[in-house]
């Protein structure tokens, strides 16, 4: 099999611009990854193997004839199913649209194929787009491809596995409570979830659903680097990338533990030694508290969420009882304590909504002032690496200790998407037993493009681990 799939996107641009190799060798080299693994990974549903070939073949004799047709000309690339997709089936993680066709592509895929992407294929997510891990009532569940025991996270895990398994070098997923962050920490992939508002939403939902859910949610690139999401973000935004920062000028406060929830002592490690490269190559790095009240942060986005979400629900369940039914019985049931606290904010009135909005814009102020002081903030994202694969809403463990389901996310990925700030989740080692360990990176407000710049300074400082997970019989 070709070696082509364990390449980069920015690489694979290069060399099919300078025709060292072809568009069509490149797709076939990711189709013939797909056919070998991908029952084993469950990352790709919807497959466009026909289409894709095509369209490689019309890249390759535009090239011959000089036409180019952007900086992704004849890249694959595949988006998380939740995104709509012109001709190509998009089920948005719901069962009633398991056999959708869009007659248009979401505005974020339509930006990636005017640059000369090739769209492969869709990828899994879990019901609703809502869990830490991806096991779809029809797709059934993705596996994470460094343990096939263990999930790839959610609710981008299909996206985050695909990057993983050498299926694509190139996603979109999307993020309100971690969808990006975690998958891309459980596989060993890079993921940006952006400055919100900064990408449109258009395309994320059904065309005949009314959309209530307008803030905390944002779509964001991922891929197996950081340079490859900086051509990503180049291509999403129309934006140039800033020049990549000398270590000696980045200020990074470090927050080893968000909430009082504990990360385990793996985590901890590679949480150090990433400290002591980042010192070493002249960083200026301390340690600080949690420049937010976490609990206030945390129970900010649940209220945004909750009201928002259940705004969303079909009419019989935004009355009583089935209103009762479904956030008290099978939100606290399947979230635990994160969804007791949806189920205050499903509750609240007009005016405590409100309300919630007012504190999320005070945190927001916050956590720029300090951003102020500071060019990054480091944390955890997550206190595990990935679990192995179990029902939602089971307890998982923290250093063998039993706690709630949502406890080892909810805290670093809910409370700190809360604010709005851009945050890049950067591979930064290996648990013992091999499973991926990421970090969140975060920065200012609208400076994603900064964010990224300095993302790289510290990928090729850290020693990130291999791309492609090693897949084994």
């Amino acid at each position: 099999m070709s070696s082509l799939h364990t390449l980069s996107a920015t690489a694979l641009a290069r060399r099919i611009r300078s025709r060292r190799t072809s568009a069509v060798a490149v797709m076939k080299a990711h189709l013939q990854r797909i056919e070998r693994w991908n029952r084993a990974v469950n990352a790709v549903v919807t497959l466009d193997a026909d289409a894709a070939l095509a369209q490689a073949r019309t890249a390759d004799e535009a090239l011959a004839e000089e036409r180019l047709w952007g900086p992704l000309h004849g890249v694959p690339f595949t988006v998380k199913d939740q995104f709509a997709t012109e001709d190509l089936r998009t089920t948005y993680g719901l069962p009633q649209y398991t056999d959708f066709v869009p007659n248009a592509d979401a505005v974020t895929v339509a930006r990636l194929r005017r640059a000369g992407g090739i769209l492969l294929g869709k990828t899994n997510l879990p019901l609703a787009s809502y869990d830490w891990q991806s096991d779809h009532p029809e797709f059934g569940r993705t596996a994470n491809p460094w343990a096939l025991s263990r999930t790839s996270g959610g609710s981008s895990g299909g996206s985050a596995a695909a990057l993983a398994a050498g299926f694509s070098p190139l996603e979109l997923g999307a993020d309100v409570a971690g969808s990006i962050r975690v998958p891309s920490h459980f596989c060993g992939v890079v993921g940006l979830r952006p400055t919100e508002d900064t990408l449109p939403l258009d395309g994320l939902l059904p065309p005949d659903e009314e959309r209530t859910v307008h803030n905390v949610v944002v779509p964001g690139p991922m891929a197996r680097s950081v340079e490859d999401l900086q051509l990503a973000w180049q291509v999403l935004t129309n934006t140039d990338t800033p020049t990549t920062p000398a270590p000696e000028t980045l200020r990074i406060a470090v927050t080893p533990e968000l909430g009082g929830v504990p990360v385990d002592t793996e985590t901890q490690q590679v949480l150090r030694k990433t400290v002591d490269r980042l010192k070493h190559a002249g960083c200026t790095v301390e340690h600080r508290s949690a420049p937010i009240d976490i609990d206030e942060a945390l129970t900010t986005w649940a209220d945004i969420q909750g009201y928002e979400l259940g705004a969303s629900l079909p009419a019989p369940f935004r009355v009583p009882p089935l209103k009762t039914l479904a956030w008290h019985g099978w939100a606290r049931y399947k979230f635990g304590f994160l969804g007791r606290r949806l189920a205050q904010g499903a509750h609240l009135s007009p005016r405590g909504y409100l309300s919630a909005l007012d504190r999320r814009a005070r945190l927001a102020r916050l956590l720029d002032a300090f951003l102020t002081d500071w060019d990054l903030w480091l944390t955890p994202t997550a206190s595990i690496p990935a679990f192995p694969h179990q029902a939602t809403g089971h307890d998982l463990a923290i250093e063998g200790e039993p706690v709630p389901y949502a406890l080892p996310f909810a805290v670093y990925n809910c409370a700190t998407a809360v604010t709005g700030h851009p945050i890049l989740t950067l591979p930064a080692g290996h648990a013992e037993n091999g499973l991926p360990i990421g970090l969140q990176v975060h920065a200012r407000r609208h400076r994603d493009a900064s964010l990224l710049a300095a993302g790289r300074c510290l990928e090729l400082l850290t020693d990130p681990s291999p791309q492609i997970a090693p897949l084994s019989p």
